[in-house]
């Protein structure tokens, strides 16, 4: 709590910012200690001017009256059982670490656990969808929480309040949804899922608890849903609608975009066909379309973890359906079977096979291994 007390005291230095903060963070070893050292060591930082750097540590002074700041919002967030992850904190988002200017605070409310957010993908798009749109974004966010894949997106109406309800009422999976908030994790705005949102899935906000949902906070906003994820589905936009600027985040943040197609007079689907058209984004139809660019980095991920110790290493046996008849197959063979061997045993296509290879990689039930050849766990 310490570390957060000093970043939260650094992001009250007038014209600082996130990127300027990121780069100080990463030669000093605490915030603290930012404030502790010398105004040449400052200025050694790039783009830390001796100017800025005299700023920061001119700002000590404010330290009794952000004192007290500080102590009224540690209040608050204890009174609204809200939680908070810092930059420096080992809980914050990987992929979100990596982005330029990430938030260097995000307050949440609900269940947030790093892991189950490692593997995420955004779906964001218009708010008045056609009924084409809704029954797309209904049946990927259902086919991506299916096989353990997280879904964000910004909780407004329409394409991201059905992406959100679809994960929150599929019963047979055990991913989650978050939604990311252009304004305080308190502010019920809008009103439609929220309480099963804090009950069953994550609300996060780099804004503090009670800030207003301004217009100048949705486009940050879309850069933490492009950066929490390995790529973003847009459904349904116009060429000026907000899903385009979390296009052109993801674009910026070297994410996967993806786009549904839709019909070249519809106003609604004028953004996405604008997007495959300049081959700014994949044209998709089905998930296999998103998998196939983003299997090989969810995996490397999740291993990741395993080894670093962070991610459970037990194994999910409760299987039904293509998950139980894809495990017998290669549960009691005692060398990894290639993916085509897997496919003829178990009478499913090569795709429905990898897709459900995929599921129980995340679940620790399977290990892939080079080749395409998989063995049980």
């Amino acid at each position: 709590m310490n570390d957060f007390k000093y970043l939260y005291y650094l992001t009250k230095v007038d014209g600082l910012g996130s990127v300027r903060i990121k780069r100080l963070l990463e030669k000093f070893n605490s915030p603290e200690e930012v404030f502790n050292s010398a105004a040449a060591e400052l200025a050694e930082v790039e783009n830390i001017s001796i100017k800025t750097a005299g700023e920061i540590l001119s700002f000590k002074k404010s330290f009794p009256e952000t004192e007290k700041e500080y102590s009224a919002l540690l209040n608050k967030l204890d009174k609204m059982k809200i939680g908070v992850i810092s930059y420096i904190n080992n809980d914050y988002p990987e992929l979100l670490k990596k982005i330029y200017d990430p938030p260097l605070i995000l307050f949440y409310k609900g269940s947030y656990n790093k892991e189950s957010l490692a593997n995420c993908i955004g779906i964001v798009g218009t708010r008045k969808p056609t009924d084409y749109g809704r029954n797309v974004s209904e049946m990927f966010a259902l086919e991506l929480s299916n096989i353990g894949i997280a879904v964000v997106s910004g909780f407004a109406r329409g394409v991201d309040t059905i992406a959100h309800k679809s994960v929150l009422d599929n019963k047979n999976s055990t991913a989650v949804t978050a939604a990311v908030f252009g304004c305080g994790v308190d502010v019920i705005y809008p009103p439609e899922n929220y309480e099963r949102m804090v009950s069953e899935g994550v609300i996060i906000s780099e804004y503090e608890p009670s800030s207003i949902p301004d217009a100048v906070n949705f486009p940050k906003r879309n850069r933490v849903i492009s950066g929490i994820s390995h790529g973003v589905l847009i459904i349904e936009s116009g060429v000026d609608g907000g899903a385009m600027i979390t296009a052109r985040c993801a674009l910026d943040q070297s994410r996967e975009v993806f786009a549904v197609p839709g019909s070249i007079g519809s106003k609604t689907s004028s953004g996405t066909n604008s997007l495959i058209k300049n081959s700014q984004a994949k044209l998709v139809e089905n998930l296999d379309d998103i998998l196939e660019e983003v299997q090989n980095k969810m995996l490397n991920l999740a291993l990741n973890y395993k080894n670093n110790g962070k991610a459970k290493n037990s194994v999910n046996l409760d299987l039904k359906g293509n998950e139980k008849l894809i495990y017998d197959v290669i549960l009691n063979k005692t060398e990894p079977l290639h993916i085509d061997s897997i496919s003829e045993a178990s009478g499913l296509n090569i795709s429905d096979s990898l897709v459900t290879l995929l599921s129980l990689e995340f679940k620790g039930c399977v290990e892939q291994l080079p080749g395409k050849r998989f063995k049980a766990r």
